[in-house]
């Protein structure tokens, strides 16, 4: 077992080797899931770098039954998360869709509106003779004087 310096304050503040305050950390291991541990803070368990390797057990040892219902709760949580995920990511796809559709509506608002004052328009170029057309009443007389000739 590793040696413990303790410091001598009021409170017993547990040292790692280097004689510095250890940090409590928490496991993340499917054996020893969610149990804190202390450890140097300068320790890099990955490349097992920078300060020293004190390492002990914060809490006390897990029963078989807790460690199934923790991984359990942990597997739980990762689905949950994933699942968040997904559901924010096609919310965010619905907003980009409601948007696009938004602005086409506003395309064919406009479309209309120009359609509509094109029909107005032609409407004042119709005449009242007859209901036709002045353009339609100009050419027919046209071509009622070229067959006279």
């Amino acid at each position: 077992m590793s040696e413990i310096s303790r410091s001598s304050g009021c409170i017993d503040v547990n040292k790692c080797f280097c004689g510095i305050p250890v940090t409590v950390k928490k496991s993340s291991t499917s054996n020893n899931p969610g149990r804190r541990f202390e450890t140097c803070k300068f320790y890099n368990p990955v490349t097992k770098l920078g300060g020293c390797n004190y390492f002990r057990w914060f809490d006390r040892v897990q029963t078989d039954c807790q460690r199934v219902i923790i991984n359990n709760q942990n597997m739980r949580e990762n689905l949950l998360t994933n699942e968040l995920e997904l559901k924010q990511e096609d919310l965010a796809n619905v907003k980009e869709e409601k948007n696009r559709l938004g602005m086409e509506v506003e395309r064919l608002k406009k479309k209309v509106k120009t359609v509509k004052e094109e029909n107005s328009r032609l409407k004042g170029e119709c005449s009242n003779r007859n209901g036709i057309p002045t353009h339609v009443a100009s050419t027919a007389k046209l071509w009622k004087f070229m067959l006279r000739r």
